[in-house]
């Protein structure tokens, strides 16, 4: 039989369509609906803030879902308001890529032009769509319900320069024109709420440097708001943070109960059945609980092992994931895992393994090992670790661990591989 066909057969043996977990949060947002699970509170709490024009601050370490609650939130609020017949655009914006307030506006400005121009088109709104500041859209959805209108704009950064100089360019001040396409939109629409996410993925001092520079933005209208995401602060930019005054709501993502973790599990798997249950089929019980233990307490860790075990398992062709299956699946991952690891990640996650996670206060001799002088100088390693799911990052009293992931098992590593 075919490898293809294996697959396939496997997968419907399980009563399962595909392997339905991904390490990023569906895009479609009814499915995403189907396996949000355990922060309800916080949507609630947070719609009601952005309907109050009210600033709402979601903060967590990569992995925790921030990104699949901004999402959901959006959906909901878009439905709610269309009940009750009011007029709002709601933009979600992604791919950050600056590093200053004027990046910022400018990451704004041609996602207000684009709708402002569907509303009512006119040619300034085509100049500043076609021309704006070194930035081009690289996609872009808008769905429309009653009067409500959510736009999801994804930007990045182009080099070129725009050769109309009448639009803003990398070194004009674009501030004026976004108040002013703001007001507009105010006037066409009731509220005006931004998202703006992927900022936990800038350095803590950039975010803090774009807030500061930017409250006549956030404080300046009652009828618009923003929602961001971002990461943890010090005590020191805690304090800075409130004194400026600009979120009224903040709210925090603690890792997530294994119980928890479980739920969002069976909720995927129902995704990719023609009869929903309330079980971990083709996990078995205790299976699953292995499954949320080792994930410790986050979303994307999660889907990353599932996902994974899914795979393999299928190609051992197995009738269910008990003990058995899993140990042997489980093992054929994690040495493949360490096979394909460069010397130095190899390096990274041991001494994360045999520390319990690595911080700013990491020892100078685990530094001399790692080849560098400061902790600085590893957190590009640290997030190509985590953006491939072998480091979680943790947020502790004392500020963020990166903890090696339980994909990654020392005792696995080839003969003359580090330690």
């Amino acid at each position: 039989m075919s490898i293809l066909r294996s697959h396939n057969e496997t997968f419907k043996k399980w009563q399962l369509r595909e392997n339905p977990f991904r390490s990023t949060p569906p895009e479609d947002p009814q499915k995403l609906l189907k396996v949000f699970y355990g922060r309800e509170e916080i949507i609630k709490s947070a719609m009601l803030a952005l309907y109050e024009c009210r600033n709402v601050f979601i903060r967590g370490a990569w992995g925790m879902g921030k990104t699949a609650i901004i999402k959901t939130l959006l959906y909901k609020l878009q439905q709610e308001v269309k009940e009750i017949n009011e007029k709002m655009l709601v933009l979600y914006l992604g791919g950050f890529s600056g590093d200053s307030p004027n990046d910022f506006y400018r990451l704004l400005i041609p996602s207000l032009a684009k709708n402002l121009a569907a509303e009512a088109w006119d040619d300034k709104y085509a100049e500043i769509i076609n021309a704006i500041s070194g930035y081009v859209i690289q996609s872009s959805k808008t769905t429309i319900e009653g009067q409500v209108k959510l736009a999801i704009i994804n930007l990045s950064i182009r080099k070129e320069s725009p050769d109309n100089k009448s639009i803003p360019t990398s070194n004009i001040n674009p501030y004026p024109l976004l108040m002013e396409l703001l007001q507009e939109a105010e006037e066409k629409f009731e509220k005006v709420i931004i998202a703006v996410d992927d900022l936990d993925k800038k350095d803590t001092p950039i975010v803090k440097e774009i807030l500061e520079g930017s409250l006549q933005l956030f404080r300046g209208s009652e009828r618009r708001a923003f929602i961001m995401t971002g990461r943890a602060f010090t005590d020191l930019q805690e304090v800075t943070l409130q004194a400026l005054g600009i979120f009224s709501e903040e709210v925090k993502l603690d890792l997530m109960r294994q119980e928890d973790l479980k739920q969002i599990a069976i909720n995927y798997l129902n995704t990719a059945k023609s009869k929903p249950e309330n079980k971990t089929d083709p996990f078995a019980e205790e299976v699953m609980n292995l499954i949320t233990d080792y994930a410790q307490g986050s979303p994307r860790q999660l889907n990353a092992i599932c996902e994974k075990l899914l795979r393999q398992a299928a190609a051992e062709n197995r009738d269910i994931i008990d003990l058995n299956s899993f140990n042997s699946a489980w093992s054929q991952i994690k040495t493949k895992i360490a096979l394909n690891l460069s010397p130095h990640l190899t390096k990274l996650l041991y001494i994360a393994r045999l520390t319990g996670g690595i911080t700013e206060d990491i020892g100078d001799n685990y530094l001399e090992q790692l080849g560098v002088t400061t902790f600085v100088q590893l957190i590009p390693l640290l997030i190509e670790a985590e953006k491939t799911d072998l480091i979680t990052r943790q947020d502790t009293d004392i500020g963020f661990k990166f903890v090696a992931s339980q994909l990654f098992d020392p005792k696995l590593l080839p003969e003359g591989k580090y330690p």
